[in-house]
């Protein structure tokens, strides 16, 4: 009859993995195994997109923000995270990601921003939704926006990138690529700079 019931005690996460992740983000073994235990605890099955919604939106209420995330951002910041693409964040998912909001840098931060629609080489945004996206992700991964908004910004990087007019689609990938390639418009886009200095720096 024992043999009929399974033990709902999570295991234990492998000492190879811990090990790993501890060396990765410099962090005592004891840290990540405690991180390992409240996952379990609260998502022993993994954690679904639903949930991932109402933990980001938590989140932004613990951080004191009115403004919530589009659920289509949301969602493809999953579908990126999912790596196995088993359509749940297991630990390992998750905890990279938590890692990133905390403690990553916004150069970091800015390049999963940029991987977005890495799976979509033919995704085209308007001017706006454009500046919509990247408004969304920086409010979403605390990346500081600017007293004078990004609008300008990215103008010129549109303007010096070469790409067609602001009525015109922009393509995402073209755009993900010049921000890459250069590094005065990568800069351009997490600094704190005061607008005026950042010019002249062209």
């Amino acid at each position: 009859m024992k043999s009929l019931f399974r033990s709902r005690l999570p295991a234990p996460l492998e000492t190879a993995q811990t090990k790993r992740l501890s060396k990765q983000f410099h962090l005592p073994e004891e840290e990540i195994e405690e991180w390992y235990e409240r996952f379990q605890h609260c998502y022993p099955r993994g954690l679904s997109s639903k949930e991932f919604v109402f933990y980001l939106q938590q989140i932004q209420i613990k951080n004191g923000k009115d403004k919530r995330p589009t659920k289509s951002i949301v969602k493809r910041l999953f579908r990126l995270l999912d790596i196995n693409q088993d359509k749940q964040l297991d630990f390992e998912e998750f905890f990279q990601f938590n890692i990133l909001i905390n403690q990553g840098s916004s150069e970091n931060k800015l390049k999963l921003i940029l991987s977005l629609y890495d799976k979509d080489k033919q995704k085209y945004l308007t001017r706006q939704q454009l500046e919509n996206v990247l408004i969304n992700m920086f409010d979403l991964l605390d990346i500081p926006i600017p007293n004078n908004g990004l609008s300008e910004r990215i103008n010129t990087i549109l303007t010096r990138g070469n790409f067609n007019n602001q009525n015109s689609k922009i393509s995402w990938h073209a755009f993900r690529t010049h921000i890459l390639d250069n590094s005065s418009s990568f800069d351009l886009l997490v600094s704190n700079d005061d607008w005026d200095y950042l010019i002249t720096r062209f």
